[in-house]
């Protein structure tokens, strides 16, 4: 397994957590949902999974981006020891 996916899933739980406390992100998803409500079930189920796939790519790609960059901050502070 790829270092990179390994410190992702340690880090998923934590970062979920604090999208579940997020008022933002809560409303969102609410009216997400209430729009889906109008849609047929097969669209509603469509637009879920789309919603989930889009959700997911984030996620990732946000923690690959904090994990270089906190990467390079600790290169940065164990070069400038020297």
């Amino acid at each position: 397994m790829d270092i990179l996916d390994e410190l992702i899933d340690k880090f998923a739980m934590t970062l979920d957590s604090e999208l579940c406390n997020n008022a933002d992100y809560l409303k969102a998803t609410a009216l997400i949902h209430e729009l889906s409500r109008e849609l047929t079930a097969e669209q509603a189920k469509e637009l879920e999974d789309n919603l989930g796939r889009l959700t997911l790519a984030v996620f990732n790609a946000g923690i690959r981006s904090g994990l270089r960059l906190g990467a390079k901050i600790a290169v940065g502070l164990i070069s400038s020891d020297k």
